[in-house]
């Protein structure tokens, strides 16, 4: 059962990736579907935020189908912004970070699910300096500080990256008993949005512009 749940977290995981991936390559390639979406970036920002949180509070609430749902909703909203990816990077960057992205998603995944170590207890630490990130990347809209700007892309990699191994050492320990389909999906929303930030952060460290 345990081997069903993993296999069924890296499913979604891989179903999710590929919507975003390719729904923000589409998108830069219409140049003119891509302008409608980038003038309502705000409202789909909200809503992808809204999204994002309503699925991670009421997951035990919810029904598989739900669940899923929500879960594809979000990778869609999320490819609004890397149309824009596309757009900004040259391709040779966007290659290079997600190879990157998948040797440090392999290397501390692995650690994580086999680790003899309890990483439960990094977890609010790392709840700690995400919201830390948060409030400080708010204030810097305003102050517009390029070196906070390069300080947080740091930081933000080192917590997504940690994030990895914490959500696979969960993932790895799960009772699979009690499997229900959503909690797959749920631990591949977790793994997703990891990804999505590292790839992000990466690119804004060391992609390069056409």
């Amino acid at each position: 059962m345990k081997n069903k749940f993993m296999s069924d977290v890296f499913k979604w995981l891989g179903i999710g990736l590929l919507i975003t991936f390719g729904f923000g390559y589409a998108l830069s390639i219409n140049t003119d579907v891509f302008a409608t979406f980038a003038n309502n970036y705000l409202a789909i920002a909200i809503i992808e935020l809204v999204v994002g949180i309503a699925f991670a509070l009421l997951i035990n609430k919810m029904s598989d189908t739900v669940a899923k749902t929500m879960y594809l909703i979000y990778a869609a909203l999320t490819g609004v912004t890397f149309g824009a990816v596309f757009l900004v990077y040259n391709m040779s960057s966007i290659m290079f970070v997600f190879l990157a992205t998948a040797v440090i998603f392999g290397a501390l995944g692995y650690f994580g699910a086999n680790t003899k170590l309890d990483l439960s207890k990094f977890s609010t630490y790392l709840l700690v300096a995400l919201f830390g990130i948060l409030i400080l990347g708010i204030i810097n809209i305003f102050v517009k500080s390029s070196g906070v700007s390069l300080g947080l892309s740091i930081f933000s990699l080192l917590v997504f990256t940690l994030y990895i191994a914490v959500d696979m050492w969960r993932i790895a320990r799960m009772n699979g008993e009690a499997y229900e389909e959503k909690y797959a999906v749920y631990w591949a929303f977790q793994l997703y949005l990891d990804i999505i930030n590292i790839i992000l952060r990466l690119l804004e460290l060391f992609g390069r512009r056409d």
